[in-house]
């Protein structure tokens, strides 16, 4: 066997090996760096568009119910049409808009029950149903969650709460559909994830001239408050029913527009570094508990059947 010569043959050493070892490591130190930074932008960005789209099905559902307040022609105690709009007669069935400050007692009691306090607001709306102003199940037209609703007026609930399913704080609404006849309401259901917060002011026309003089809370319109009572310009309101006098004197009477403020989170924790600052619906700076998005989300809405122009 010819010997092998070992005077040329050379390798790597140490010092190189080292250097390789070390410049692989950066490089996958970097691809891993980029794929993190990557995923995390798409988990925010994805949670930030759930967020948005979150926030605006609520306001849109919402706002909806409230233009349709005081919709349409109903009878009243005594069995004669009334006009539609802002002097329709809800008798038996109250406010075409009603709210409380703080949520309601119970989201299905009957009357509604104000909690007060600072928890988030509540608001019900009822209007004339039918064929033209509400989707529809079966050829019937349906409440804020698809349910029948047999008689002539919808009463739709909006508040939010702890979802138990879930444990998170869901906008939920509840709905007069499915009892015919009953008095009664459902349990609320879910339609919005992760509002966590809602405040509702009021525009209230004190001067009966068909504009707004001031926003206020559903607890400063309330009987008792401070803010005066509606200033009718008409002399003939004492010639109406009582039921339809009674009804009058209560400020939600005069109520023109809802302003709605809804605080949104995002569904997953742990998208922003620190702690987010962000403006709640009455304008204070707040720090989140976590470290998730936040979004507020605002708009006002007319009641078209109480503003100029009406044509109900």
């Amino acid at each position: 066997m010819k010997n092998m010569n070992l005077r040329y043959a050379q390798g790597r050493t140490l010092v190189e090996l080292m250097i390789s070892l070390a410049i692989g490591l950066i490089i996958m130190l970097a691809v891993s760096t980029l794929y993190v930074t990557n995923t995390q932008t798409y988990r925010v960005t994805d949670d930030k568009a759930l967020l948005e789209e979150d926030g605006r099905l609520a306001l849109a559902t919402m706002a909806f119910s409230v233009r349709m307040a005081g919709y349409g022609q109903l009878l009243d105690a005594s069995g004669s049409r009334q006009s539609g709009g802002g002097s329709t007669s809800y008798t038996g069935a109250g406010q075409a808009l009603q709210g409380c400050s703080g949520g309601f007692t119970s989201p299905t009691a009957v009357p509604i029950s104000c909690a007060g306090g600072t928890t988030p607001d509540s608001f019900l709306v009822r209007y004339v149903i039918d064929s033209v102003n509400a989707n529809q199940s079966g050829g019937v037209p349906t409440d804020c969650l698809g349910q029948a609703v047999a008689g002539g007026i919808v009463e739709n609930r909006f508040y939010v709460q702890l979802n138990p399913a879930t444990n998170r704080k869901e906008l939920f609404c509840a709905g007069n559909g499915g009892t015919p006849g009953s008095g009664t309401l459902l349990a609320g259901q879910p339609i919005a994830d992760n509002v966590i917060d809602m405040k509702v002011t009021y525009g209230y026309d004190q001067d009966d001239n068909q504009s707004v003089d001031g926003f206020y809370t559903a607890a400063s319109l309330a009987p008792g408050s401070s803010v005066p009572m509606p200033a009718y310009k008409d002399p003939d309101i004492q010639t109406l029913p009582p039921e339809t006098q009674a009804l009058m004197a209560d400020r939600f009477y005069k109520v023109l527009s809802a302003k709605i403020c809804i605080v949104v989170r995002s569904a997953n924790d742990n998208l922003t570094p620190t702690q987010q600052k962000y403006r709640d619906c009455t304008g204070a700076l707040v720090t989140a508990v976590d470290k998730r998005l936040y979004s507020t989300f605002s708009t006002v809405v007319s009641l078209r059947g109480r503003t100029n122009g009406r044509t109900l």
